[in-house]
Parts: structure tokens; C-alpha cells; sequence
């Protein structure tokens, strides 16, 4: 499968970037509260928050491919 919008980089960026945050969120919790469900929750949840973002931008670039007449 080709990339011909050039998505692939801003997803995993993106992606990335919004992993971190529930990353530091879930180490700040944790390090506040001493909780380690909370810590494994919002790690659990950073995973999923890049799963979406990929499948966001795959879903962004199947829609530009149908829109491109070329």
C-alpha cells in the first residue's frame, strides 16, 4: 500500500504526541495517588489513543484516495 498523501509520518507523529500525554498523565497520576490501576489504566489508554490515531489517518487517506480522480 502506498502513501501517496504523505500521511504515514503525520499519524505516527500525532500518534506519538498523544501517547506521550496519556503517558505523562498516567505517571503524574500515579506518582500523586500511589495508584497503580490508574497508572495501568491511562497506559492502557495511551495504546488505544495511538490505535485511534492510525486508524483515524488510515480511514483520512482511503477517503483522499476515493476523492483524488487520478
Amino acid at each position: 500500500m502506498s502513501d501517496k498523501h504523505n500521511l504515514k509520518r503525520v499519524s505516527t507523529v500525532l500518534g506519538i504526541v498523544v501517547s506521550a500525554f496519556f503517558a505523562a498523565v498516567a505517571v503524574a497520576g500515579y506518582q500523586r495517588t500511589g495508584d497503580p490501576l490508574q497508572l495501568f489504566l491511562f497506559l492502557l489508554l495511551a495504546g488505544l489513543a495511538y490505535a485511534v490515531v492510525r486508524l483515524l489517518f488510515i480511514g483520512v487517506g482511503k477517503l483522499l484516495d476515493k476523492l483524488d480522480p487520478s
